[in-house]
């Protein structure tokens, strides 16, 4: 009993697993997504099964598992190991097999170059095909594969596609032709042996008539012969032109190289500089006046940047970009604001959802704000932060307000980025925007005191990070070391700070006590009595301002000396209360656990021991360098901001100097226009033309009848202009309505189908002046018909009616 309930669920069990799996198979061959369901549970045994099956629903379950495997990196499944398998399939009538194979083909014909080489036949046949895709496809194929010897054959494809009739496949070939030059410069081989045949095949490409094209050519040439700008002398009128009907992504690439090209063999532009009353030829300082009165530019450069006019409603930010380029480089700022561009820039910002262009353009922004503050100060509150926003567009969008904030909207993004320090999260916020209080100070001294008692305020009341502390005191120190006398409250307040806060963190009693060092020179009186306070607890104190301590002695201590010198002309340390504590400090630094405060404490040591207070006085009381806060508002580097801009943007941006040695020849036009290649004539298509011929004209049917089925009776006449004529060119054909098996048989099977049928004839008598006008040639034809028609009107009098 049990073994025959054991026999029967063995079979239950195996009858589900054949029915799952035969489902399974039925729905391969019904649709597409039994991927999911049957290909990922696809065994190695299986998968070679499939490979070599006739069926392709079966090849193409396999081929997706594979691929799926390859994107995934999964390692439990050889996928080399079908490589045979997978390069029969090479052959496949399936377009989409055919795909997944060559995807194959690319990550693994390197390893495999002798099978690899098996499948080249089966692609370059595809060169021939008559679909322009499967051409491209092909040409695809074959610069993927990357295989040494195959790189003649390639170049000879190449050559070969290059006058190909479709301009899908001429674009294909400008492609292929950049993988191949990449991947020759990148495996440091010969490239000699093509850059040449590259070159040529790319002056081809250049001056092709279709915009597709062009795009690919361009592209092709910014990334392979950048320098050779002498290439697009002979299209450069008729690329500024068909600009605008360029590819998209084509547009930054070519207006760079037609920027450069300008530069290089363009006459610079002659502008009025109000500073001397002169003309000028165009600068990097004279471009960026906010106000030039007059310009004059060359033809050629004016019709350049009037082209890039219709690209300011690109969706492309880069190309809006890149057009603010060309006219910061071209033109001057004023042209720049006129264009309309940078209004283009700022909404490009605003549309931006991704955090690598919003950057980018973010960065666009900081730096044409550094040139002129008034091109995006009306939308200063749009840069204002958002709750997502963090990282790079966080610090760009703080900077760019930084350089629009004036005395007008100074209040509003004060209280801004007080929110920011108080509210937000983000460490890198905070510290920026405390950073940027330093250009808000610059702006009144009201402010400046408002900010820094605001700034004292928070650090007594408010528990901060030590790097966010430590960035308050060099806020502190910065403002406050511009002008020491006109802040004697706050230092005051400062002082008192170190004393009821003994627990501030180390980095910012450090560079308290570094400030009031500084102070000695400016405001002696204060500084004794701050040392007074900090000797007892000079132990106790963290390595940064136990060293702050030191170096503060040695400063008031050389201060002392010679205010003594000069008065007495001699210095007596065992009267001096400031020398006493200096040898306290000095004593217990010799003997820190520190050996940098030990080292320092035996160097400071020497030099008053050996009474050399010149060295000390110059080494102690040299003033430092105040920073400029006013960054130059023309200086293409950025000022102190430029770090923050990376390097790419800058060289993008960077200004490029007009070529001084150019020499115009009278009456020579080296941008005199090219012919164009026309490819269409090669190319073989249907049309209406080819069926209109004398071949075909001389299949017409009299023009006198027209026959229709039984019972139908017709008393029209076809009027097409003149005397009720069709013409076509100087012809006029007569035509007959016919069947579509009639259409495409042979005339004599036609005539026979007739005799054989009864059928009704309408014979329609035409104008004189029509017959007057018809052709010898159709008059021969019209009677051999005539008399084909009157043979079956005869057999058939009874059931045929004349109408006159």
């Amino acid at each position: 009993m049990v073994d025959s309930l054991s026999h029967l669920a063995s079979a239950l069990e195996s009858a589900k697993s054949i029915t799952k799996e035969a489902a399974a198979i039925v729905s391969s061959k019904l649709g597409e997504s039994s991927y999911t369901q049957y290909s990922q549970g696809l065994s190695s045994d299986q998968l070679s099964t499939f490979l070599n099956s006739r069926n392709n629903r079966e090849v193409k379950d396999a081929m997706k598992r594979i691929i799926s495997v390859i994107a995934s990196g999964e390692t439990s499944l050889d996928v080399e190991y079908f490589f045979a398998d997978v390069l029969k399939n090479v052959t496949s009538s399936d377009l989409k097999v055919k795909r997944l194979v060559y995807i194959y083909l690319l990550r693994y014909a390197e390893r495999n170059p002798e099978l690899a080489l098996l499948s080249v036949n089966s692609i370059q046949k595809l060169l021939n095909n008559s679909d322009p895709e499967l051409r491209c496809f092909a040409i695809k194929a074959l610069t993927d594969i990357k295989i040494q010897s195959l790189t003649p054959i390639i170049m000879l494809s190449l050559t070969k596609a290059v006058s190909d009739p479709s301009p899908l496949v001429r674009a294909e070939v400008a492609y292929g032709l950049l993988k191949l030059y990449r991947w020759q410069t990148s495996t440091n081989n010969d490239i000699e042996d093509y850059s040449g045949t590259i070159e040529i095949l790319l002056t081809d490409l250049l001056a092709d008539s279709e915009s597709r094209v062009i795009s690919a050519a361009i592209i092709l040439f910014q990334n392979a012969f950048a320098s050779r700008l002498e290439l697009l002398h002979g299209h450069f009128r008729y690329y500024c032109k068909i600009l605008r009907h360029l590819d998209e992504w084509s547009h930054p690439s070519l207006i760079q190289l037609l920027t450069r090209y300008c530069k290089k063999f363009v006459l610079s532009p002659v502008i009025f500089d109000p500073s001397t009353n002169t003309n000028q030829s165009l600068s990097r300082e004279l471009a960026s006046l906010a106000v030039i009165q007059d310009i004059e530019m060359d033809a050629d450069l004016s019709l350049f940047l009037q082209s890039l006019l219709p690209l300011r409603y690109s969706p492309n930010p880069l190309v809006i970009i890149s057009c603010c380029n060309a006219f910061y480089q071209l033109s001057t700022i004023s042209k720049l604001k006129e264009s309309q561009f940078l209004e283009a820039l700022y909404r490009a910002y605003v549309v931006t959802e991704t955090e690598g262009i919003k950057t980018t353009i973010l960065q666009s922004i900081l730096l044409f704000s550094h040139i002129d503050k008034t091109i995006f100060e009306k939308h200063i509150y749009n840069f204002f932060l958002l709750p997502d926003d963090k990282g790079q567009v966080a610090s760009y969008k703080l900077e760019i307000i930084s350089e629009l904030v004036n005395k007008h909207n100074v209040k509003r993004v004060l209280h801004e980025l007080k929110y920011y320090i108080l509210h937000s999260f983000v460490e890198s916020i905070v510290v920026t925007s405390v950073d940027m209080l330093i250009s808000l100070a610059q702006i009144s001294l009201e402010l400046e005191n408002h900010i820094l008692k605001w700034l004292i305020r928070v650090m007594e009341s408010t528990t901060l990070l030590p790097n966010i502390l430590d960035h308050f005191i060099i806020v502190i120190r910065k403002l406050i070391i511009v002008n020491p006398l006109k802040h004697m409250k706050i230092l005051l307040k400062l002082a008192d700070l170190l004393e009821t806060h003994p627990d501030l963190a180390d980095n910012a009693r450090a560079g308290l006590i570094w400030l009031f060092g500084e102070m000695t020179t400016v405001e002696f009186r204060i500084c004794p009595d701050i040392l007074r306070k900090l000797v007892p607890t000079f132990s106790n104190e963290e390595v940064e301002s136990r060293n702050a301590i030191l170096l503060f002695a040695a400063k008031l201590l050389s201060c002392e000396i010679d205010r003594q010198i000069q008065l007495e002309s001699s210095f007596n340390s065992n009267e001096s209360l400031i020398a006493k504590m200096y040898d306290e400090i000095i004593y217990l630094a010799k003997f820190d656990d520190d050996y940098d405060i030990r080292d320092r404490a035996r160097f400071i040591a020497s030099l008053f021991d050996s009474g050399k207070y010149e060295i000390a006085t110059l080494l102690f009381q040299t003033p430092k360098l105040i920073a400029d806060f006013n960054i130059v508002k023309n200086d293409p580097n950025m000022g102190e901001c430029g770090y923050l801009i990376e390097s790419s943007v800058r060289e993008y941006f960077d200004y490029i100097p007009w070529n001084e040695d150019l020499k115009v020849e009278e009456g020579v036009d080296i941008r005199e226009p090219l012919p164009l290649k026309e490819y269409n004539r090669f190319e073989k298509s249907i049309s209406s033309a080819s069926f209109i011929s004398k071949d075909n004209m001389s299949r017409s049917v009299n023009s006198n009848s027209i026959t229709v089925g039984d019972g139908v009776d017709m008393n029209n006449q076809f009027t097409s202009g003149n005397g009720g004529n069709m013409r076509i060119g100087s012809i006029t054909p007569k035509y007959k309505l016919q069947s579509l098996d009639e259409f495409f048989s042979d005339i004599p099977e036609q005539v026979n189908t007739r005799k054989s049928k009864s059928k009704r004839t309408v014979i329609i008598e035409e104008d004189s002046s029509s017959e007057e006008e018809t052709t010898s040639e159709d008059e021969g034809d019209n009677n051999e018909v005539d008399d084909t028609t009157s043979e079956t009107s005869s057999d058939d009098t009874d059931s045929s009616d004349n109408v006159m």
